[in-house]
């Protein structure tokens, strides 16, 4: 039998069992929504409604021992309030005619035509099983939207992005992105990421002729207490306009600020500033600068969450993977966006500007010691292998490359086509080299004082340090062996050794390809591997063939590159690319681990789908 005609005949089943209750005895009880007040639609997540209604007996005599027999799921009966003197009981007495107040707390979700007549509310008088009566008013409770704002504060600039969340348990969550706002919208400057406001080095940029943000000082040497007029204002700005939309689409929604929880996660940027990956930032002086803005975004109204540095491993490279597969693959069976069917998920390669996250699917067992952690949404569960490498994001080891040598460097002139200039491949900000004692040969920066993890920060090279020095001309093979020198050296550093907190043994190429031949999935690169490989006019999904990208590189850096530093940055860039995927080190080079292409972060729209943010949000709110 079709399944909707069963539920209907289901459901009129119950519609007559209830007549027949209520006729068979002389409708024992009127139950009604009580006088003055409405039964609740929407329960939030975590919270509770009240359902209030006045039961009577109207039967010719009084009656003891009344109970309820049947109330809907995610619903309990309330026996002690002050507010209300008749407070029917777990047991009632009434007399003919007279009632009580029934007061019902719900908690989560109620279905009002739901087929299951255990699942509605039904009184019975004392004594009497059968002598029952529902109502006509039955609660139907959705669960009430959430919204919430995060900033994501990574290496090389801050974004906001806005949602309207369903939380589900257990089940799979309705995330509906309002919007992101960023230094593409007029009045938010392009900042180069909060960690440099921390050190006084902070910078921003504006288009030719647009005024700084209110009580912004300046556009460079901005320090911590510059960061909320400079880049936390202009984007909170937008986000108070957004909610000002909403209300105006939306009649009756009244969002305030107060509704709208607010987070900020820092990624990488933040990460080199601890003092035990190089930086020279307390623990202290961290929290304080988290607290700092935490209490500025709460003084203008917002609810607040959590203001901090997310765990590249547990945090940042799970949430990736679980967004990529949600959208892309559908694999928690909730969202037909691009795969109308469940697929099995794929690994990944996320490469930012400070760091990169690897993350697959692993029979292996869950565990911290072993970067392996449990996702479950939805009902589908995974083991998922998630590592973070800091340092190896494309702007950084781009920056370790033009450092190469350091005082003798050249600013990696054999990476770069001849069209390249000191003023077009100018970096943001500059790069702190790591001591040559955590590396073995050879000692390309300097050896510092401090031994094994620090407590004084590494040697920071400038900007203007890492300008190029000569005539560039792409050199494939000088190029991809300073990047194999850089990715070995990096790989091995003791920030990115293993487990959550990197307090495992010594990560090295060797023995990470190893660990990469342990998924159950081939592997996609998103972010950097995707934009390089779009730039060189080769970015398959599937079937990505190594050669042809190799060709596609050496074809573009040897030809007339344009003159912008995105079109420069991608001769490096896909040079490292190569060399730390398929170079003779290469991570697939004789490997059973398989690279299946690249995937765009962006939908056809143009707008980013691939984030952390949302995965991090799937995985709340499922759970």
């Amino acid at each position: 039998m079709h399944k909707k005609f069963k539920g209907f005949l289901s459901w009129v089943v119950f519609a007559l069992l209830s007549i027949s209750s209520i006729m068979g005895h002389t409708a024992v009880f009127s139950i009604v929504p009580k006088a003055g007040s409405s039964l609740p639609t929407q329960v939030t997540l975590g919270s509770s409604v009240t359902a209030l209604y006045t039961v009577t007996n109207t039967t010719g005599r009084a009656h003891v021992g009344n109970y309820l027999k049947y109330l809907p799921p995610n619903t309990n009966q309330v026996t002690v309030d002050g507010m209300y003197s008749d407070l029917c009981g777990a047991t009632f007495s009434l007399a003919s005619k007279a009632s009580c107040t029934l007061e019902l707390r719900v908690t989560g979700p109620v279905n009002g035509t739901d087929p299951n007549p255990q699942h509605h509310l039904f009184a019975c008088l004392g004594g009497c099983t059968t002598c029952c009566a529902g109502t006509n008013f039955s609660l139907n409770v959705k669960d009430s939207p959430l919204y919430t704002a995060v900033f994501d504060a990574g290496s090389s600039g801050t974004r906001l992005s806005f949602f309207k969340v369903v939380p589900s348990k257990g089940g799979y969550p309705i995330i509906d992105k309002i919007g992101t706002y960023d230094d593409n919208l007029p009045g938010v400057p392009d900042d180069d990421g909060i960690n440099n406001f921390l050190n006084d080095d902070g910078s921003i940029k504006l288009p030719l002729g647009e005024p700084l943000p209110a009580n912004c000082p300046g556009t460079s040497g901005l320090g911590q207490l510059d960061v909320e007029p400079c880049v936390l204002q202009p984007l909170l700005i937008e986000l108070n306009r957004a909610i000002v939309a909403q209300n105006s689409s939306n009649p009756g929604l009244n969002l305030t600020r107060s509704q709208v929880k607010v987070e900020l996660f820092a990624t990488a940027g933040m990460r080199t500033e601890d003092r035990l990956n190089g930086g020279n930032k307390s623990t202290a002086d961290i929290l304080e600068y988290y607290a700092q803005m935490k209490d500025y975004v709460a003084q203008l109204g917002y609810d607040v969450g959590e203001f901090k540095t997310i765990n590249g491993n547990r945090e940042e490279g799970v949430w990736t993977w679980v967004n990529l597969n949600d959208y892309y693959y559908n694999s928690f069976g909730g969202n037909p966006t691009v795969s109308p069917s469940v697929r099995y998920p794929v690994g990944d390669f996320e490469v930012g500007g400070s760091s990169m996250q690897i993350a697959f699917p692993t029979n292996a067992s869950p565990s911290d010691a072993d970067n392996v952690y449990l996702v479950a949404i939805n009902g589908y569960t995974f083991n998922v292998y998630s590592k973070t490498f800091l340092g190896l994001g494309g702007d950084d080891a781009r920056k370790y490359v033009k450092a190469y040598g350091y005082s003798s460097n050249n600013g990696g002139i054999d990476c770069y086509a001849s069209t390249a200039t000191p003023s077009n491949t100018k970096e943001k900000s500059g790069i702190q080299l790591y001591p040559s004692d955590q590396v073995h040969l050879p000692e390309i920066y300097p050896f510092p004082a401090n031994t094994g993890y620090l407590d004084t920060p590494w040697t920071l090279v400038s900007v203007n340090e890492l300008l190029l020095v000569g005539w560039p001309t792409y050199n494939d093979i000088t190029c991809s062996n300073m990047y194999n020198t850089i990715v070995n050296q990096v790989t091995s550093l003791n920030r990115n050794s293993y487990g959550t907190n990197n307090e495992g043994a010594n990560a090295t190429m060797s023995s990470f390809r190893d660990k990469l031949q342990s998924s159950n999935s081939p592997f996609v690169g998103i972010d950097n591997f995707f934009y390089t490989s779009d730039d060189l006019e080769y970015s398959p999904s599937t079937g990505f063939n190594p050669a042809i990208f190799q060709q596609n590189l050496q074809n573009y850096c040897t030809g007339s590159v344009a003159t912008n530093f995105n079109a420069q940055s991608v001769c490096p860039n896909g040079n490292f690319m190569n060399t730390y995927l398929f170079g003779p080190s290469g991570l697939f080079t004789g490997s059973s681990a398989t690279f299946a292409g690249v995937l765009n972060p962006a939908n056809p729209a143009g707008d980013t789908v691939l984030t952390w943010a949302r995965g991090y949000l799937l995985l709340k709110y499922a759970n």
